[in-house]
């Protein structure tokens, strides 16, 4: 898919233009340091808990909130309005205005566009979610290895993890593996293992059925 099939919601006029030269996907992941290039210290313009730990060149929009505990290494940039929650962790993570990042999650090297929902425990890598979804408690979008349990390694990555289309939904607890891409407003169920390329306006669920057979064990 081409960048104009995932992301046609409107966002800051200087992100819009920068986003709209690329069509490639691999293109705008690889550009990503670009967004980074003019900031060379701290910009807080928002709330910095007790507690928190901000590292490297970060920028921090006005009316956001990082919690305690949570852990920003630069380079980052958190947009207005946007509230990171406690333990937390971003790892040069670029995350839009009015985004809700829950408890305990994990973003590295990714793009998290404007008014997303992250819920608690989640772990995103390498990869750029759409403006207006919504990543639910537990699920892993991108490549994962040790770093889900750990979320240490420094080491930048030149390969795109997943995308999500604009108002999309990843369920709770599922995992969008490496090399998938998420239509716009396309729904990934609970407990979903995504694989693949998954259109525009679909529904991807996890259907379980019962399987019952008479015993032959029985006396």
């Amino acid at each position: 898919m081409k960048v104009s099939d995932l992301f046609s919601a409107e966002v800051e006029p200087v992100l819009n233009e920068w986003m709209r030269k690329f069509t490639s996907l691999d293109d705008l992941f690889l550009a990503m340091p670009q967004l980074y290039e003019k900031l060379k210290s701290q910009n807080i313009q928002g709330l910095i808990e007790d507690g928190a730990v901000l590292s490297g060149p970060i920028h921090i929009g006005r009316g956001a909130v990082v919690r305690a505990q949570a852990i920003i290494h630069g380079p980052s940039i958190i947009g207005p309005d946007t509230v990171i929650n406690s333990h937390t962790e971003i790892r040069s993570g670029f995350i839009g205005s009015k985004c809700v990042i829950g408890h305990s999650c994990s973003i590295i090297q990714s793009m998290v566009m404007n008014n997303i929902k992250i819920g608690a425990g989640a772990f995103i890598r390498n990869s750029v979610i759409g403006s207006g979804s919504v990543v639910g408690p537990g699920a892993v979008i991108g490549p994962v290895e040790v770093e889900r349990a750990s979320a240490a390694s420094s080491q930048t990555s030149s390969t795109l993890g997943a995308a999500l289309g604009d108002y999309a939904v990843v369920g709770a607890n599922s995992t969008i593996k490496s090399g998938t891409v998420i239509g716009s407003r396309t729904i990934i169920g609970e407990n979903v293992l995504a694989n693949g390329i998954y259109g525009s306006n679909q529904t991807v669920t996890l259907v379980s059925a019962l399987d019952i057979k008479p015993r032959h064990d029985h006396t």
